[in-house]
């Protein structure tokens, strides 16, 4: 049965403090695994690279929290390794993007197109509370017209308005 996931578009979701302690222990140690692995974090913000791990990690769980599932990318080696963040039967792998601007585009690294979730979904928001924005499939995601030198290199990048489910 597939889930009606455009309902959601728009919702805020606030997370409790268990939520956000989880939250940051997952960045924190995201962070770390990538300092001992020397991966290079494609920043775009300018942000601190734990702040985007624990904001990233708290845009996923809210996410899941909106949705009712687990975070999957949680459950392994704290999501460096995970090609999706969570799993809706019936829509498949969901990469999860967050930005701490409420007008953010879904911006998605180049090399993704080559080991891609099925979709790709947009949280806005930072700290406790976030917004679903929608979400879009693979095959319209990594097109060539999404292709897009942000400011780090290139990047499928899509703005709100052309997220949907």
């Amino acid at each position: 049965m597939k889930m009606d996931t455009y309902q959601k578009i728009k919702t805020e979701v606030i997370l409790n403090n268990q939520e956000i302690a989880l939250a940051t222990w997952i960045g924190k140690g995201r962070q770390a695994t990538a300092e001992k692995r020397n991966l290079r974090n494609l920043n775009q913000c300018g942000a601190n690279d734990e702040w985007l791990h624990i904001n990233g990690a708290a845009g996923e769980l809210a996410f899941c929290k909106l949705f009712k599932i687990y975070p999957h990318s949680f459950l392994d080696e704290l999501g460096n390794n995970c090609i999706y963040d969570a799993w809706i039967d019936g829509i498949g792998g969901i990469d999860i993007k967050t930005s701490k601007n409420m007008n953010g585009c879904l911006n998605v690294e180049y090399h993704k197109k080559n080991k891609a979730a099925d979709n790709y979904a947009l949280m806005t928001g930072e700290g406790v509370a976030f917004k679903y924005r929608g979400m879009i499939e693979k095959n319209l995601l990594f097109t060539e017209s999404n292709l897009k030198d942000v400011g780090n290199g290139n990047f499928y990048a899509v703005d709100q308005n052309q997220l949907f489910t």
